[in-house]
């Protein structure tokens, strides 16, 4: 391949393989002139030569023999031109870098965000207050407690404590009948301790049914004199209408002048 110096007009002859594919950039070694140079074209294929018949043999004519001439001399050729040294190759500058700015400008740099892992445990968010809710969970709340205890008192009557504070309707007396029998079982034991057993039976008259109080138990002298008393949980807490239960309690270490058992409802003082 030949190269031109558009400037100074001198020749080179190099290589195609020295400018590439691509071109590239060279430099005169004349006139330090440098420019871009082009690939070489790729050269075109001739045409395939047609084949040459082969030559037809004509008979030999009767004649004289042919002359032969001497070649004229040719000219000379003319020397070859001289052909100057190869060209530089001049590569291109790369852009340097910029410098980094200094640190009190410099950008900061941007976290990376690790996305989650599935096994990660999620962050706790604490959760939004609802007021209305909260105040309907205590309403019902409020509800159920009475409720049950409503039922308590109903099952289970007044306590002992709540029974002395005289809330109305707890301190009636009930209309029930207790029938004591003529004989307790009153007795000392093999040692020397005093055995009691006050008995009877609850018996509801009416035709509605009836909360059963405590019974409270008085033991008196010859005298009538109440030398001791207790208090007999009722066997049960309503007593159906036209019936009967009965009870049984025993005490020991009861004083010995005790001789005689009464009974009455322990109901609180009005």
């Amino acid at each position: 391949m030949i190269l031109a110096c558009p400037s100074c007009h001198t020749r080179y002859v190099v290589p195609d393989t020295a400018i590439g594919p691509t071109g590239r950039t060279v430099r005169c070694a004349n006139c330090r002139h440098s420019w871009f140079q082009e690939p070489a074209a790729p050269a075109a294929a001739a045409p395939p030569t047609p084949p040459t018949p082969p030559p037809v043999a004509e008979p030999a004519a009767a004649g004289p023999a042919p002359v032969v001439r001497e070649p004229d001399p040719s000219p000379a050729a003319p020397p070859p031109e001289a052909v100057p040294e190869r060209p530089v190759f001049v590569e291109e500058p790369v852009a340097a870098a910029p410098p980094p700015p200094p640190e009190a400008f410099a950008a900061p740099e941007t976290p990376v965000i690790q996305p989650p892992a599935e096994d990660a445990p999620l962050p706790f968010r604490r959760p939004r207050r609802n007021p209305a809710r909260r105040w309907t969970l205590i309403a019902a709340s409020a509800a159920l407690l009475m409720l049950a205890a409503t039922g308590a008192l109903y099952w289970f009557g007044l306590p002992g404590w709540a029974q002395g504070l005289g809330i109305p309707g707890m301190t009636d007396e009930p209309d029930l009948v207790i029938e004591l029998p003529p004989n307790q079982d009153h007795r000392e034991l093999a040692d020397g301790t005093i055995y009691f057993a006050a008995s009877g039976v609850i018996i509801n008259p009416t035709d509605r049914e009836q909360r059963v109080p405590p019974i409270l138990a008085e033991l008196r002298d010859a005298q009538g004199t109440i030398v001791y008393s207790w208090t007999i949980k009722p066997p049960v807490r309503m007593l159906p209408p036209n019936e009967k239960v009965n009870f049984s309690e025993a005490k020991l270490d009861i004083p010995r002048r005790a001789t005689q058992l009464t009974v009455s409802w322990a109901l609180p003082k009005s």
